[in-house]
């Protein structure tokens, strides 16, 4: 499993927990295309931050429904080497183990994701599009369809696996407890890892709810090493959901294409 590629854009919980990849046109802000997976290395994280990334990930393996909302910065890198920032807002909403729906909120040009366990939907709000596909049977499986086959990306999704520590220390060589810190007033743990291709940080609430309250990634593999920073806010861990919110019910006028699209825009 690639690391970097499951990892670079991660967590927002969000910007869509499904961002569409986009072609990119010159001089436009690029994306790299991931490297192969490094070899497996030995880990040496220190005992306290594995406790706490453990208590953390296990956390969320056993949460049965939730929402949360996450912002989120994407550091882009322009093909003369200047860096972008891109802002983007998502609420996303699971039910285990097969259940999931993402709205990236207060854009115009942003996409909504449903998961109700057969089938999976695409909505483009800018020129009112959507498509519908066979899902599999679990949101782990899922999650890497549309990666492998649709090439959507989904920041966020390695936290929603069923057994998440697994992907998140895939190939972390290093971890360290970098000690007690505060997130929008929020008493928090400061945990920091090393990878072959990424490095990333993780500050993690205190206390019986370790929910992750932001994470920032650092990709190794450009010489510009651009990051990506998201804030989780507002975790509902015992989110009451219907499961009526799962199924796609495309917007009156909405326009079927047959696959789900690499860019979402209004027609011009």
């Amino acid at each position: 499993m690639n690391y970097a590629k499951r990892t670079f854009l991660l967590l927002a919980l969000a910007p869509v927990l499904v961002h569409a990849a986009q072609p990119s046109a010159p001089g436009a802000p690029a994306r790299p295309s991931a490297p192969a997976a490094a070899p497996p290395s030995a880990k040496a994280i220190d005992p306290e931050a594995d406790r706490m990334l453990r208590q953390m990930t296990d956390y969320l393996a056993e949460l049965r429904s939730f929402k949360v909302q996450a912002s989120s910065i994407d550091e882009v890198v322009t093909k003369t080497g200047r860096k972008i920032q891109l802002a983007a807002e998502s609420v996303v909403s699971v039910m285990r183990p097969n259940k999931l729906m993402s709205d990236q909120i207060g854009a115009e040009k942003g996409l909504e994701f449903w998961y109700d366990g057969k089938t999976m939907a695409l909505y483009c709000k800018a020129n009112n599009t959507y498509s519908t596909q066979p899902a599999p049977a679990t949101i782990d499986e899922t999650i890497d369809l549309t990666r492998k086959q649709y090439k959507i990306e989904a920041p966020g999704a390695d936290l929603l696996f069923s057994h998440p520590y697994d992907i998140l220390t895939e190939q972390v060589k290093t971890g360290m407890f970098i000690g007690k810190e505060t997130v929008e007033g929020v008493a928090a743990n400061h945990l920091a890892f090393e990878g072959d291709e990424v490095d990333w940080q993780v500050w993690i609430q205190d206390g019986p709810q370790p929910v992750p309250l932001r994470f920032v990634i650092t990709t190794k593999t450009m010489k510009e090493q651009p990051q990506f920073t998201v804030q989780l806010s507002n975790w509902d861990t015992q989110a009451k959901l219907d499961e009526s919110i799962f199924q796609f019910k495309p917007p009156p006028g909405a326009t079927s294409v047959p696959t789900f699209p690499t860019e979402c825009r209004a027609h011009r």
